[in-house]
């Protein structure tokens, strides 16, 4: 169930990524704000997790540091992993499904 687990690992990963970039977007406006990154490493045979959060440089009043450019491309990212972490639980579903019909 090695896959289970880095598919789960992925989604949560990509989520709580997306989470961050999505507080980073809803704070383009503030003065002075400092957008946050993940920082993600591959856990061996589990898969991935965030490791920590980082800040970038703070914006220059009444700028924030927020990038939408760099914010629009990680939230894409995002829905792509969720997207293909998805579609590999729903493979090893119909995998383990066919498996158990050959068997019985």
């Amino acid at each position: 169930m090695r896959i289970s687990a880095a598919c789960s690992s992925g989604m949560r990963v990509a989520a709580t990524r997306h989470d961050i970039s999505a507080h980073n977007t809803a704070n383009v406006n503030t003065p002075g704000f400092s957008p946050s990154r993940a920082a993600q490493v591959e856990v061996s045979p589990e898969g991935v997790r965030i490791a920590g959060t980082h800040r970038g440089p703070a914006g220059r009043p009444p700028l924030s540091g927020t990038s939408l450019v760099e914010e629009s491309k990680e939230q894409i990212i995002n829905t792509h992993t969720l997207s293909a972490n998805a579609a590999a639980f729903k493979t090893r579903d119909r995998m383990i499904g066919e498996l158990l019909d050959m068997v019985g």
